[in-house]
């Protein structure tokens, strides 16, 4: 059946896994986010270990009234680490958040948990915990998780999986993060 014939489907959400070692996992989450809002959809953005708020997309997601966007660690380092222990509470705060926001009664037509790939890698939340949150997702609602290393349990229950790969990177020449280009 076609794309456009196929429109039994068209309102059924999807879950989106964008995963792997390249750049651009949540940019594309981001674009998606755009692209909602464009056609009325509400959209929340909940971002497991990152907390710096000088980035140029947090700074205009918050003009837009269509996306929400939370963070429940305030960290002045731009760079996505290796978890701390102080990590662990606000990830626990951060998939309360989901729970709250992946529900029958939820204002939000996507959910976008970014990072949380990584969050599951380093044990800041379960893996079986964020299944069984997905298996009971809304019909309509379309649920996005970023981060390296998606688990294979959760590729498994993707309806659409992308992994980016690394070729370049000006990172490997010593070049830093660029405003507007990397945050």
């Amino acid at each position: 059946m076609s794309y456009l014939t196929n429109m039994t489907n068209s309102n059924k959400g999807l879950i989106i896994v964008y995963t792997g070692d390249g750049k651009g996992k949540t940019t594309a989450a981001l674009g998606l986010a755009l692209r909602a809002a464009g056609w009325g959809k509400k959209v929340a953005i909940i971002q497991f270990i990152k907390g710096y708020k000088k980035t140029g997309e947090y700074k205009i997601i918050k003009k837009i009234p269509q996306i929400d966007i939370f963070q429940t660690f305030d960290d002045k380092n731009r760079e996505i680490i290796k978890p701390r222990p102080e990590h662990k509470k606000p990830a626990i705060e951060a998939f309360a958040l989901a729970k709250k926001f992946i529900n029958r009664n939820t204002k939000y037509d996507v959910v976008i948990l970014d990072e949380i790939n990584n969050a599951m890698f380093y044990d800041l939340v379960e893996a079986g915990e964020i299944i069984k949150l997905l298996e009971n997702k809304p019909v309509g609602q379309t649920i996005v998780l970023t981060g390296r290393g998606a688990p294979p349990e959760i590729i498994e229950i993707a309806d659409l999986v992308t992994e980016m790969k690394s070729i370049r990177h000006p990172f490997d020449n010593g070049t830093p993060a660029k405003k507007g280009v990397d945050y």
